[in-house]
């Protein structure tokens, strides 16, 4: 089975300055065509972007552009956008979800708590979820805790639609109410897709060229800060890969540090 790893948009952002990172997404193999894990931005959003769209971007000192979608990206390894026949979300904002109406027929997997939260959307962040995103009425397979098992001690919800390789939720809200990471089952190990819930937490790893290395304040940022916009979640992530290492690899939605180690075939540590 093949994991690609994919950069869906490489990010500038005016505040704070002098840093660098990335919309990062991933295609994996199934026994029913490839799963995306988010999306980043689509094709709408960089050819006829909403008013929200076009100023969010113009934050984040991001160039829209077509190579830099997720369906150019799939298209650039030799698919076609009909193989994609599932899309799973780490939660519904719009830099996670513009690259659903690319992929029509896909089935859109998104775990119930965010669906919920991204259809009556409340507070500030609520702003973040884009309803033209979804106006195309995507196949939505909402999945909720009844079935919930325990994944290296945490909470999963496995996507049962997918018989290999092993997909599950694995619930880390914060970020949003109904944030998830997204573990997929490789062989022997595991690759945690965390979204939001975290930073890039891996110290005295810079990126591979061009991309840039993230500045201290990026790396370890004010605690405060760290609730308000990803909520509580690191701890536990950092528990979970002291303990189990050897067997799960963890990302996060703007980590490139560990995208330019995978890229060039090797595990960040």
């Amino acid at each position: 089975m093949a994991i690609y790893h994919l950069n869906c948009g490489t990010l500038n952002p005016l505040y704070p300055r002098n840093t660098q990172s990335i919309l990062y997404c991933l295609l994996a193999d199934t026994n029913d065509g490839l799963l995306l894990v988010d999306t980043g931005f689509g094709v709408k959003d960089v050819l006829n972007p909403t008013p929200f769209i076009r100023i969010f971007t113009a934050l984040l000192g991001m160039d829209r552009s077509l190579e830099e979608t997720a369906l150019h990206r799939i298209e650039e390894l030799g698919f076609d956008k009909q193989d994609v026949k599932h899309i799973v979300l780490t939660h519904l904002h719009c830099d996670h979800t513009g690259g659903l109406p690319d992929f029509p027929r896909a089935q859109v997997h998104v775990f119930a708590e965010e669906y919920d939260a991204a259809m009556q959307p409340k507070g500030l962040l609520g702003r973040f979820y884009e309803p033209d995103h979804w106006s195309h009425a995507p196949d939505w397979r909402i999945h909720d805790r009844r079935e919930v098992t325990d994944w290296f001690g945490l909470d999963s919800i496995r996507i049962d639609e997918i018989l290999h390789p092993d997909v599950r939720f694995v619930p880390l809200p914060g970020h949003t109410k109904g944030h998830c990471g997204v573990a997929i089952s490789d062989g022997d190990s595991w690759l945690l897709h965390a979204g939001d819930a975290t930073y890039p937490f891996y110290q005295n790893s810079d990126p591979a060229p061009p991309l840039k290395p993230l500045p201290w304040f990026v790396m370890n940022p004010p605690k405060v800060i760290e609730r308000m916009i990803a909520g509580n979640q690191t701890p536990k992530l950092r528990s979970l890969l002291r303990a189990h290492g050897t067997t799960i690899r963890i990302i996060c939605s703007n980590d490139a540090i560990t995208y330019s180690r995978m890229k060039a075939g090797s595990t960040a540590s």
